[in-house]
């Protein structure tokens, strides 16, 4: 659980300087589920600069509650959470002070986005909050108030959940977890999505020990817990936390899926191991330029309709193409039947959009294919980032393992279809 959080304050020297406004908004890792935002009465005045920044004058706080009138409320909704701001060193540095002037010790742990958006999103010129969220198509509103930079920090931080491929955060978040309720299985479960998604079991460690997808979280966790199998069990005694992530659609979290467990080889997961390509299935022609199917041996600078790992795996597929295509030897129709076969196992576009549902109403799913290649997905609200090329390239989740991508794609498309698919290159 996090709480995003941003002060407004009266500026000043170096911790005699307080508080005028707060926004906090708990964050479950998909949604806000409670919010604080409040004017304060800092009993000390804004320095000039500060109010011609933010519009928040004296006046303004004459009748606002003072810190100690709302110190109770702070407490609740940032319980049991980490502390999420940009440059979160100032933002708790600020209620820290406040507090010890009531004479009480506030520790909670800390995630600073600035950090965050530096090691995830690289390359930018600044990583100041107004500068980041435009460069990456985020909306702002009331800029340099607490309950507008708190939102965008809020969306900010969604784009950097999706894009921590280690698992860091989520790994912060597990270790600091505190164990409060008795029911083991119950306090994992609960909380949790009967969505599409993926989810992660972790040991004491924090370690991720199994990674799995479903189209209703909650009931296949709740599976796992009540197996009889010996990897069940074995589960059962090592779980001691969980995460899940909806992904709005199935494809997503086949990929997802996919990427994850060759990212973090968890022990309990059957590893989907790094295939050795040793040959490859190209389409060659003769004199005549009639088309044929042939196995050849590997060559990394070219590119293979497929590829295998071994001799008999390649002949058996050819096999089978050959029936299923009705391709036979010194066949007129092979050309037909071949270039039908290509089509069948090929993009609609080499480079292209695939848009559909995303995780909630307002929210679309994107993912990129460039150059035939499968290179990630990303989410979008907003029309206009679309059309915007190095947005949308700044959203998408790079993958690192690709190797089987196309294959799972084209496979989830042989079954179902998606809300749109935008050709690149006609774009352009």
């Amino acid at each position: 659980m996090y709480s995003i959080i941003d002060v407004e304050t009266t500026g000043g020297k170096y911790n005699q300087e307080g508080i005028t406004e707060i926004a906090i908004y708990k964050f479950d890792g998909e949604k806000i589920i409670d919010q604080f935002i409040s004017l304060i009465n800092p009993e000390i005045p804004i320095q000039p600069y500060v109010q011609q920044l933010t519009g928040i004058n004296d006046k303004m706080l004459i009748n606002a509650p003072k810190f100690f009138q709302i110190a109770k409320r702070i407490l609740e909704i940032t319980e049991d959470s980490i502390l999420v701001a940009h440059n979160s060193s100032f933002d708790y540095r600020m209620i820290k002070i406040e507090f010890e002037r009531l004479g009480y010790d506030f520790n909670i742990p800390q995630l600073c986005t600035v950090k965050l958006s530096k090691k995830l999103i690289p390359g930018l010129e600044s990583y100041k909050l107004g500068n980041l969220v435009k460069n990456l198509g985020i909306p702002i509103s009331n800029r340099h108030r607490a309950s507008g930079d708190a939102l965008a920090t809020v969306e900010l931080f969604k784009l950097l959940l999706s894009k921590d491929l280690d698992k860091e955060i989520l790994s912060k978040s597990i270790i600091n977890k505190e164990k409060k309720i008795v029911n083991k299985w119950q306090k994992l479960i609960q909380g949790l999505t009967n969505e599409i998604g993926i989810y992660y079991f972790y040991d004491t460690n924090g370690k991720i020990i199994y990674i799995g997808k479903s189209k209703n979280i909650k009931n296949r966790v709740s599976q796992h817990f009540t197996g009889k199998s010996t990897k069940s069990l074995n589960i059962q005694l090592e779980i001691d936390d969980l995460s899940s992530e909806r992904t709005g659609n199935e494809l997503i979290a086949i990929l997802k899926e996919n990427e994850e467990i060759k990212k973090h080889k968890p022990k309990f997961n059957r590893l989907l191991k790094k295939s050795i390509k040793k040959f490859g299935l190209e389409i060659c022609e003769d004199n005549l330029r009639n088309k044929f199917l042939r196995i050849v041996h590997f060559n990394e600078f070219e590119d293979y309709i497929e590829t295998f790992s071994t001799l008999k795996v390649a002949n058996r597929r050819l096999k089978l193409i050959k029936n299923i295509y009705g391709i036979t030897e010194n066949n007129l129709k092979n050309n037909i039947q071949i270039d039908l076969f290509v089509k069948d196992n090929s993009f609609k576009y080499p480079n292209m959009l695939i848009i559909d549902k995303g995780r909630t109403v307002n929210e679309k799913s994107v993912i990129l294919i460039e150059d035939n290649k499968y290179v990630g997905y990303g989410y979008f609200n907003l029309n206009h980032q679309i059309n915007n090329t190095e947005i949308l390239k700044s959203l998408i989740v790079k993958s690192e393992y690709t190797d089987n991508s196309k294959e799972l794609i084209l496979k989830h498309f042989r079954k179902k279809s998606c809300e749109k698919i935008i050709n690149l290159d006609f774009k352009n």
